[in-house]
This record gives structure tokens, sequence and C-alpha cells, in this order.
């Protein structure tokens, strides 16, 4: 019994001193700056996934089509850069990924990357963090799809300019860290998706509306709080187990739907459709 014991306990034993070793394991910088001419190109696809760090996306106004700075620990992390081109669309994958089969150290974060992207053509973005904090400041840029997916860290969109294209989809997943968002309204987005982890989120819908819009929503454990201007009409649709944690202010309900003081005369209107979640969701006014 004795050696069966000590058979099982050697490979944790082992792992342990690794984890304690690898910790010690002193971080080693290096950095990559690379960017791309805007050629031919009439969009752009770009593919970011982040395991840990802090990730910044910008638009920027010059002659490339994207231009990206990183800085990360070469002795734990391994960056892959792609770009290719089908037709005139072009494809940028970018990926920040841990060597170390153990895990991510949750406590190194000194990697970080800015990546600025050209506003002169339709931009499709999709982002994938791991642990850190990722900032996404959209205005300027032609936004044509947004897909963002946070894992452990807070994460901020704002759009302080109108989206110069109409934005088909967004979609935003939560894990565990906060969610805010200002200026959601300028995005001119046809269809918005929100699933809430574990975090508490802000969601700012002001802006420029330019066409009625479908919003669901999956609330999380920290709740969802949603700024909405008074002159976009709302109905929200809610599960019937959830009504207890709804908060809505201005809005009457009609059959089972709520519908804002103003919805008939409003000459743009938004149906939010709210599904369950431990933490509450609040509509506010601006």
């Amino acid at each position: 019994m004795k050696s069966l014991i000590w058979t099982l306990c050697i490979p944790l034993v082992l792992m342990i001193s690794a984890c304690d070793f690898e910790e010690r394991i002193p971080a080693e910088m290096a950095s990559i700056t690379q960017s791309r001419p805007l050629g031919n190109e009439k969009s752009l696809d770009a593919n970011i996934r982040f395991d840990i760090g802090s990730l910044e996306v910008t638009g920027q106004k010059a002659s490339n089509l994207y231009a990206m700075d990183l800085e990360y620990d070469k002795a734990s992390y391994l960056p892959e850069v792609n770009y290719d081109t089908l037709g005139n669309e072009g494809k940028l994958t970018f990926k920040l990924e841990s060597t170390h089969k153990l895990g991510i150290r949750s406590e190194r974060q000194t990697n970080r990357l800015r990546l600025n992207l050209s506003d002169s053509v339709p931009v499709s973005l999709s982002v994938n963090t791991g642990v850190g904090d990722a900032r996404l400041s959209l205005s300027g840029m032609k936004v044509a799809r947004l897909d963002l997916e946070s894992g452990v860290g807070g994460s901020k969109i704002s759009a302080y300019e109108p989206n110069p294209v109409t934005c088909e989809v967004i979609r935003i997943k939560s894990g565990v860290g906060s969610i805010e968002a200002v200026g959601l309204g300028n995005l001119d987005f046809r269809e918005l998706e929100f699933e809430g982890g574990v975090g508490g989120a802000n969601l700012d819908f002001t802006g420029q509306w330019k066409q009625d819009a479908d919003v669901r929503i999956q609330v999380g454990v920290g709740g969802v709080n949603v700024r909405m201007p008074r002159d976009v009409g709302v109905r929200v649709e809610a599960e019937k187990h959830f009504l207890s944690g709804l908060h809505l202010d201005g809005f009457n309900k009609r059959d089972s739907y709520y519908y804002s003081d103003n919805y008939e005369k409003a000459k743009t209107r938004v149906t939010v459709r709210v599904t369950t979640g431990v933490g509450g969701f609040k509509i506010s006014w601006l």
C-alpha cells in the first residue's frame, strides 16, 4: 500500500516542483513591431487571440491597413502573426499563447499589444482574451461586425463617433470581470447579443441611431445595467420566471411585453429580449 501511495504521489510532487520552478523564471521581454500598407483590400477580417496581458485596439487614419506593437515575455509565450488575402478581403490572424503545458501564470501580465486598424475599409473584428484587460476604441472605424469574448479581467468598448457603415452583428460574451460599453448606438447595428458571466455589465446605447435593432441579453451573476437615449422606443420581452429581476422605469406592460412611454412616437425602436440570470436587469434613460 505504501509503495502504491508513493507511486501516485511522485507525479504530483514533480508537477508542484515544476510549477514552483516555473514561477521563479524571470521575464525575458521581447518586442515586435509590424505594419502592412493598404493595397487593393476592400475589407479586413481581423481575428485576435490574446491569452494574457493588456490589449488595446484602436482605429487609425493612416496609409497602413494595420499596425501593431507587441511586448511579450518570450520565455513563456509564443506570438503568431499571419496575413493573407482572399480576393479583395484582407485576413489578419494574431495569436499569443502560453508555451507552458502546466498552464498560464495569471500573475504575469507583462504582455502588451497595441493594434491599430485602418479607418479606410470595413473591418470584421473578432477578439478573444484570456487573462487581462481589453480596450476596444472603435471611434472612426468602419465596423462591419464585432465579436468579443473575454475571459478573466475587465473589457471596455467605446464608440464616440457614428459608424460610417452598418454593423450587421455585435456579439459580446463575458467571463469573469466587468464589461463597460459606451456609445453602442453609434455602431448602427442590426443585432446585438450579450451573454453575461461573473461580473456586472454596463451597456450604454447612446449615439446616432439610424435603424431599428434587436438586442438579446442573457443576464449573468453580476447583473446588467442598460442606458438608453430618450428618443429611442424600447420593447422588453422577458422570461416569466425572471420578472422579479426587472427594473424598468418609464415602461407600461401590455400583454406579455413592456413598452417604454415613448414607444409609439419614437422613430427608432429597439426590441430587448432578456433571459434568466442570477443578477438583475435595469434600464435607465439618458
